[in-house]
């Protein structure tokens, strides 16, 4: 071997293809079943959620992250609907995480976007966007209320007062925000409930405080928040389906006192400044006294 030829001082060979090759076996094997374990805890058990909004308050706070039994209301095929194993359904006073049933299934217009797996097999939900020619994530919003009445209760909501069958239900952890009432509009209640499960109250905001009554119609729920008067809920969207049910809500884990954003108007619109590395920079705004209470 030439002089030329020999590593200078300690300087390392470079990386053969097969040596990196051995390295991602390696990771392969040793990370592999963890990473398998925690997708399969995650997909079929518990999941990790987060509150963005004030629509269940003040059961539950803008900043709340919780832990959700996911194996309650039954095994589903991850990302989506399908139920493998079929365990209960909720019951009315059950607090309920599902899948907002007003938004698609896919982004939309869906002829500008390319699917990596077929409708019937929707394992990753990435999408390329072929008109801005970049990769998109998508996936319905999550919502989190609470279930009021099940198939065959007639609903009816008057004067901000709910009644279920006729009859006037506990309001112990429902609070108002707004002091005026929503008077009862003769004219909107033509076909109501044709109109409601065809979900054509979605912007009708005078059904708020006096709506119905309905039948909650089989395979599905009545949702709604307890912050009445900021909840956009199964009184707009219609009822709301067994097969988008995701969990019941454990624990709160953690609890983090978000501001409200620059534009946020009123108790109705209100906006908060949700951005995570908050928790990390301004640690002083965690609520401690939230950490490990438990939801119902």
């Amino acid at each position: 071997m030439n002089a030329k030829d020999k590593p200078a001082g300690n300087q390392r060979p470079a990386p053969t293809p097969r040596r990196w090759t051995n390295h991602a076996r390696n990771f392969i094997l040793s990370w592999g079943p963890v990473i398998l374990f925690v997708l399969l805890i995650r997909a079929f058990v518990v999941e990790a959620f987060m509150v963005p909004s004030g629509s269940m308050e003040d059961t539950i706070k803008v900043g709340d992250f919780m832990l959700v039994n996911k194996f309650i209301y039954g095994i589903r095929v991850p990302f989506t609907n399908k139920p493998l194993i079929p365990v209960t359904n909720p019951k009315p006073g059950d607090i309920i995480v599902f899948r907002c049933p007003a938004d698609p299934s896919w982004p939309q217009p869906e002829r500008n976007y390319v699917r990596f797996f077929p409708k019937w097999l929707p394992l990753f939900p990435l999408y390329w966007n072929r008109v801005d020619r970049k990769f998109v994530w998508y996936t319905p919003r999550n919502f989190i209320k609470r279930c009021v009445a099940v198939a065959g209760d007639t609903l009816e909501v008057r004067d901000k007062k709910l009644y279920i069958n006729g009859n006037p239900m506990p309001d112990s952890t429902v609070i108002h925000t707004r002091t005026n009432v929503i008077p009862y509009n003769e004219y909107y209640r033509r076909d109501f409930q044709r109109r409601w499960e065809a979900l054509g109250m979605i912007g009708d905001t005078t059904i708020r405080d006096n709506f119905g009554p309905v039948v909650i119609p089989p395979g599905y729920v009545m949702a709604m928040g307890d912050n009445r008067d900021n909840s956009w809920d199964s009184r707009f969207w219609g009822p709301l389906s067994l097969r988008y049910m995701k969990g019941k809500p454990l624990v709160i884990y953690m609890s983090y006192d978000f501001p409200l954003a620059a534009n946020s108007t009123g108790p109705e619109s209100e906006v908060y400044n949700v951005n995570l590395l908050q928790v990390i920079f301004r640690p002083f705004s965690i609520r401690l006294n939230r950490i490990g209470h438990l939801l119902r």
